[in-house]
């Protein structure tokens, strides 16, 4: 689901304070679950935020685990990423390709 406003809306800016408002909450909770996640989790985690960007039938490739299945934390934090706005997507996968995905910085908004 893409978690974008509705532009022509009278409640616009409504709707961009909820949508932060989520962003945030998701976030927080995302970071205290991927904080104990090693490298490959973390880079798995920002490779489904990247992928997650555009989830309509356009997309070219498909995201599976290539051994088994992913882990109930793993799939948790997925779940966490399903629920951003695009520009928390984009912003997730850069902090964390960059490793500069820390609570600290969340509590500061």
């Amino acid at each position: 689901m893409i978690n974008l406003p509705d532009l022509d809306s009278p409640t616009l800016e409504e709707e961009m304070a909820e949508i932060l408002k989520s962003d945030r909450e998701q976030l927080m909770q995302l970071c205290l679950l991927i904080e104990s996640f090693n490298w490959h989790e973390k880079m798995a985690v920002g490779l489904a935020a990247y992928h997650q960007i555009d989830p309509t039938h356009t997309q070219l490739f498909r995201l599976t685990p290539a051994h088994g299945e992913l882990s109930v934390p793993l799939n948790q934090a997925i779940e966490f990423v399903q629920k951003l706005s695009p520009q928390a997507l984009a912003e997730l996968a850069a902090d964390i390709l960059l490793e500069d995905f820390e609570l600290q910085e969340l509590t500061d908004v």
